[in-house]
């Protein structure tokens, strides 16, 4: 039971590592953005009314993700308990 609470941390804690780097390089990819507008004089285009920060998906995505890593990092712990045993 201990590996397993522990791969779910793990699992947990790297899938909020992920998000929080994914919302942080699309917040500084906007705070640095500086548009040419000359460039852009010639080429008039409709503007988006929405922003969207990384990625657009279905959430369901991130729970099997979750689970897979879960059972992988319980699967490597068990392994090298196994090991470290055998020795």
């Amino acid at each position: 039971m201990k590996i397993t609470k522990r791969a779910m941390l793990i699992s947990t804690a790297l899938h909020l590592l992920y998000l929080i780097a994914t919302f942080g390089i699309g917040f500084i990819r906007t705070l640095n953005y500086t548009p040419d507008i000359i460039a852009e004089a010639d080429n008039v285009t409709m503007l988006q009314n929405e922003v969207t920060i990384g990625t657009t998906g279905s959430p369901l995505i991130y729970v099997f993700t979750w689970i897979g890593l879960a059972i992988v990092l319980a699967l490597g712990m068990f392994t090298a308990q196994r090991i470290r045993q055998a020795r």
